[in-house]
């Protein structure tokens, strides 16, 4: 059996005519007078050429879309088949003939399979104001580009159909609100401008831009982004403390007393304390909500909330007792003179806020789809 394996006549058997050309064709480099591989490889490789030219002119009369495609793949094999035999001298003293080259009936394979590629492209094209249509041909003109690198104007076309397949989304400002200072709108809308515009755009075939920006692009606009600030909580503080009673790990002398009536002997006991740790804390919260409209058919296809909160915390620590049973433990600081202001938590929120709002709408963008379905109408 493992001969059999050896020499390829197993795959032969099961109609796997290109492995049994590999296998016979190895050992026949290692063994160029094996005649059970000679056999095997002979009738491999006529098998080769008869199931690949009968698929070939199986395509052709069948005339399906991009058959040139498959005939291409076809004569490849067969090509890749023939290199493979070009170091075996025993395999090509079998075939009385050098190896068969299909090279240049593969390029001109490639040119027809191209020109059927470039022409559907530009079927799809004629309808370049449909995105969807433009991405199609966009796929067919990347396929020609990987089937003859400059045929006819391919680069051209290709730079136009992918303008023409980008899904174009503005970013609005923020909706001004009366609850925002003007210190506080210009703070977020520039955490929301630098996580928008200055981060990696979720796939090649979104854009997002501005509004200045969507006025100069000679191509409209298919989504518009909203968000809009929708409250703020005053700053909150509140303070507290809790008690440890601590003792120290060495005994010391704390009293003597009588033993006996006579002897009078040291009481020896750990010494102890209440240590105190307090708190001060500040927190704010604020939201946001967003939504974006589908510009073709004027409805809402997405729409979320955030919630963010924000807070600055410190903790200092008292004692009182006989401080020998802190067992050298130093006390942390006292109170900061400058702790964290309304408008620092509000910059904490801001930041947060602008980057987790980024991550989901790229998220919602990572795979551009044909058509959004429009929402339920709600309003905000």
């Amino acid at each position: 059996m493992l001969y059999a394996c050896a020499r390829g006549e197993k795959a032969l058997l099961k109609g796997k005519y290109d492995q049994a050309l590999r296998v016979s064709a190895n050992r026949l480099k290692r063994h160029p007078t094996d005649t059970k591989a000679q056999k095997v490889f002979t009738a491999a490789h006529k098998e080769t050429e008869r199931v690949y030219q009968g698929n070939i002119q199986r395509y052709i009369v069948e005339n399906q879309p991009f058959k040139w495609e498959s005939v291409l793949y076809q004569y490849q094999q067969l090509q890749k088949n023939e290199e493979a035999l070009t170091k075996c001298n025993a395999c090509l003293s079998l075939l009385n003939s050098p190896p068969n080259s299909y090279a240049e009936i593969i390029e001109k394979v490639k040119t027809l399979a191209a020109s059927e590629r470039y022409k559907a492209g530009l079927e799809a094209f004629k309808h370049k104001d449909n995105r969807v249509l433009s991405e199609e041909a966009l796929n067919h003109f990347l396929k020609v580009k990987q089937l003859s690198q400059s045929y006819k104007d391919i680069d051209y076309n290709l730079i136009s159909a992918k303008e023409h397949a980008v899904l174009r989304v503005v970013i609005e400002p923020l909706t001004e609100d009366e609850r925002m200072s003007d210190a506080e709108y210009e703070h977020l809308q520039k955490q929301m401008d630098e996580a928008f515009f200055e981060n990696r755009s979720p796939h090649e075939l979104v854009r997002f831009h501005n509004p200045a920006a969507a006025q100069e692009d000679s191509l409209p606009s298919h989504h518009v982004l909203r968000i809009y600030f929708t409250g703020q909580s005053w700053l909150r503080e509140s303070t507290g403390s809790t008690d440890v009673t601590i003792e120290s790990s060495t005994k010391y002398k704390v009293g003597t007393k009588k033993i006996n009536d006579t002897t009078v002997v040291d009481v020896m006991e750990p010494v102890k304390g209440t240590l105190t740790t307090n708190y001060r804390k500040r927190e704010k919260n604020a939201e946001l909500e967003y939504e974006i409209i589908d510009l073709d058919n004027n409805c809402v296809i997405h729409r979320d909330g955030f919630r963010g909160s924000a807070e600055w915390k410190e903790e200092w620590e008292t004692f009182s007792g006989d401080e020998r049973a802190l067992n050298g433990k130093v006390l942390t600081s006292s109170p900061t003179l400058f702790p964290a202001s309304d408008w620092d938590l509000f910059k904490d929120i801001s930041r947060s806020a602008a980057s987790q709002i980024y991550y989901r709408i790229h998220h919602f963008y990572k795979k551009p789809l044909p058509v959004y379905s429009c929402l339920p109408k709600n309003s905000r």
